[in-house]
């Protein structure tokens, strides 16, 4: 981020005015004493003009003639945040219309008490644990072998309610990332 944000020519107090985050976050992002949210990652992302993928970069990738194809398991691409979920981006990559993520949640962790939307679509397998699904006033829970399909335009959350991990695989598009 710091070696982007220098080649823009920005200072961290521009940055900060750009994407209403303090200095001080900004400055412990950039030395990785703070594991950033989606939300901060997009925001950052577009006041550099780079979306949010740039933040996952692939080094092997130039040199690997199947990355636009296949992401091998120990080449993913991940971010962890602090409510204890963690996304690992299992599409090769995100120029297409279609975003794949394997997304595993803590015991007890959530996207959080408000309920979000965004443009798009967006469709998940329950592979292993519980998933519940809040999606405008309903309230889901999903087990292994469920799946389900919405517009996420339609106010939403995830959580997992129970003492388990619980592993999903989403798809969505356009791409989030």
């Amino acid at each position: 981020m710091r070696e982007l944000r220098k080649a823009k020519g920005m200072t961290l107090k521009q940055l900060a005015a750009a994407t209403d985050l303090s200095i001080g976050y900004l400055s412990q992002l950039e030395r990785q004493d703070a594991d950033p949210s989606v939300r901060a990652l997009n925001m950052i992302g577009k006041a550099l003009g780079v979306g949010i993928s740039w933040f996952f970069p692939d080094p092997d990738e130039g040199d690997n003639p199947e990355a636009d194809i296949v992401v091998r398991a120990n080449k993913r691409r991940s971010l962890k945040f602090e409510s204890g979920v963690r996304d690992e981006l299992i599409s090769p990559n995100l120029s297409g219309q279609l975003e794949l993520i394997l997304t595993t949640f803590a015991p007890h962790s959530s996207s959080g008490e408000t309920l979000y939307s965004h443009k798009g679509e967006e469709g998940g397998y329950v592979v292993s644990g519980t998933l519940e699904l809040t999606v405008e006033d309903k309230i889901m829970t999903l087990h292994p072998g469920d799946a389900f399909h919405f517009l996420s335009s339609r106010p939403h959350r995830y959580a997992n309610p129970a003492n388990t991990e619980t592993s999903i695989v989403w798809a969505m598009t356009p791409p989030h990332y």
